[in-house]
């Protein structure tokens, strides 16, 4: 069975899942969030943050994400291919917290300094992790 490359990478992204809850989920115990990432992007569709919904919203999320960072590479190519991912994730995640939370009306989703601190570090070691997989398991097999 041929499995097709973006899948792949998709399927390589998900165990990042478990580390970012665990990150946000630690920073939110410290006070520095109010929202574990879960959380977050279950406030996309509810009022109330629900982790459950959360894990469905990762999933289709973190799909488009991953998917942007790959075909990225057409345009951009594959230089410095972690820090373009780290880019990418993280204006993601910018616009999804702007797009939901100031025009959508989601108060929960605006927060302080050291709750965009805590997402954008989330997010840009996300998009450090999904760039160096791209780079060393799958475009490897192209060169």
């Amino acid at each position: 069975m041929r499995i097709k490359k973006p899948f792949l990478l998709i399927l390589y992204q998900l165990p990042g899942l478990p580390l970012a809850e665990g990150y946000t989920r630690l920073m939110k115990h410290f006070g520095f969030t109010n929202l574990t990432a879960l959380e977050a992007m279950s406030l996309m569709w509810m009022r109330e943050p629900s982790w459950v919904l959360g894990i469905l919203a990762f999933l289709g999320v973190s799909a488009w994400e991953t998917l942007l960072v790959y075909y990225s590479t057409r345009f951009w190519g594959t230089d410095y291919l972690p820090l373009k991912g780290m880019l990418i994730l993280m204006t993601c995640q910018a616009l999804i917290f702007s797009i939901y939370g100031i025009l959508g009306g989601q108060g929960e989703l605006v927060q302080g300094v050291s709750g965009n601190y805590v997402h954008a570090s989330a997010a840009a070691f996300g998009g450090i992790i999904i760039g160096y997989l791209l780079k060393k398991f799958i475009l490897k097999a192209q060169q």
